[in-house]
């Protein structure tokens, strides 16, 4: 367990990338990368006026970094959690880890997940 966990965090932007390539998400995270985002009174206006499918759509584009940064913690935690219990640290449950896990992996992708979401219950056309 430890070296399948040592080796996880040695290439952690590469298992998040396998991660969400097994997902079916096209994401990539990499340590060092410039994410510059730039937002404008006039795309909020266009945002806006495109309705609620085009404002979410700018919001989760404006917060991309944040909710790759936060899933990508979300999925350390549950690694962390999983050593602990291997340790016999936690008593926290493996199934609990995994759907940690796979939950960071999702808010890692929320601009992804939240206009299909949108579309999938059929709240916008």
């Amino acid at each position: 367990m430890m070296i399948l966990v040592g080796a996880t965090f040695l290439s952690f932007p590469e298992f998040l990338n396998m991660g969400n390539r097994t997902l079916g998400f096209e994401g990539n995270a990499g340590i060092g990368a410039s994410s510059k985002v730039s937002f404008s009174s006039d795309a909020l206006m266009t945002a806006a006026q495109g309705g609620p499918l085009a404002a979410l759509t700018a919001i989760l584009n404006v917060f991309h970094v944040y909710f790759a940064a936060y899933g990508a913690l979300i999925v350390y935690f549950a690694i962390v959690r999983q050593m602990g219990r291997a340790k016999g640290a936690n008593n926290s449950s493996t199934g609990l880890n995994m759907v940690m896990g796979i939950a960071g992996f999702l808010v890692m992708n929320a601009d992804v997940l939240g206009p299909a979401l949108l579309k999938e219950l059929k709240l916008v056309q």
